[in-house]
């Protein structure tokens, strides 16, 4: 739902009563730290989907369009020096048996393309490492989610049966890998598109250092979609307010969606309400004195 001014205010004033700080969680340290992952993981879902995009359209534009019947998409790994991403538009020539190769190689910083490689027909090199492991997990991922059983859709922000499940539009993010070259991919439902926006429905599927498969997992069981009007002068104080039954603090996905919103955020668990802005978690009020 959508409230305006007077429940925008109330949620975001600070700082709280003392008597609002009594009826707080006791375990709020705790939570506050599994918001502030959820914030850091967000960030780096969008730096990766921009780095993404950008590269996808100086490609497309390089090449006319003519993506090829090989294309698969783009992936971004973190460069040496601090905002740097090393994008790689990955390519399949030859069909699902075939080795996967980079058409193209970008190194992306602040939104800007600093250098650009695209490799003649041919001449594209195969993918290894974990490059290779994150293309074949955003090519299965979105393949596990729709054959999963226990999986769910929207359609018309409705829960949708079985004959739905081919018609959803999914992104999938690779992320980069830890450490210990385990990482996840999410598998976004969309579109991302216009004045609207699907809050529910986006899965996360891990892989572990070996580039094995785990199963996805709903990060929001709703089919909740955000709808504004570009026209509204009330939009910048807006407050959508979802309700989070399944986690104690709001995860990466309400983060990664707060980040996109031309408004504020608030997400209800339990008695308290997380107000979110641009991406950014703010400490839980309680939420019947923000008015919910």
């Amino acid at each position: 739902m959508i409230r305006h001014l007077l429940a925008a205010s109330l949620l975001f004033a600070a700082p709280a009563s003392l008597a609002a700080q009594e009826t707080l969680p006791d375990n709020l340290a705790e939570r506050m730290a599994g918001a502030r992952s959820a914030e850091a993981t967000a960030r780096q879902m969008g730096e990766v989907l921009q780095a993404n995009a950008i590269a996808q359209r100086q490609y497309a534009g390089m090449v006319a369009g003519d993506l090829g019947g090989g294309y698969r998409g783009a992936l971004s790994l973190p460069g040496e020096d601090l905002g740097v991403w090393l994008t790689t538009i990955v390519g399949q020539p030859g069909g699902e048996d075939a080795p996967l190769v980079a058409l193209a190689e970008y190194e992306i910083a602040q939104g800007e393309i600093l250098a650009e490689t695209i490799f003649p027909a041919g001449q594209a090199p195969v993918l290894d490492g974990d490059r290779v492991a994150m293309a074949r997990a955003q090519i299965v991922a979105p393949r596990a989610v729709i054959a999963a059983p226990e999986a769910s859709f929207c359609h018309d922000g409705e829960d949708a049966g079985e004959s739905d499940r081919t018609s959803v539009t999914y992104l999938t993010l690779a992320m980069p890998p830890r450490e210990d070259g385990s990482f996840e991919a999410y598998v976004l439902n969309g579109p991302f598109e216009g004045s609207a926006m699907p809050l529910g429905k986006h899965y996360r599927v891990d892989f572990d250092e070996f580039g094995v498969i785990g199963s996805p997992e709903l990060l929001t069981d709703t089919c909740e979609i955000v709808r504004w009007a570009e026209d509204d002068p009330e939009l910048a104080m807006s407050v959508y307010v979802t309700e989070f039954d399944a986690g104690q603090w709001p995860n990466e996905i309400h983060a990664f969606i707060s980040a996109q919103l031309p408004m504020s955020m608030g997400v209800v668990t339990g008695d308290i309400i997380w107000p979110m802005a641009g991406g950014m978690i703010a400490p839980p009020v309680p939420a019947a004195e923000a008015g919910y």
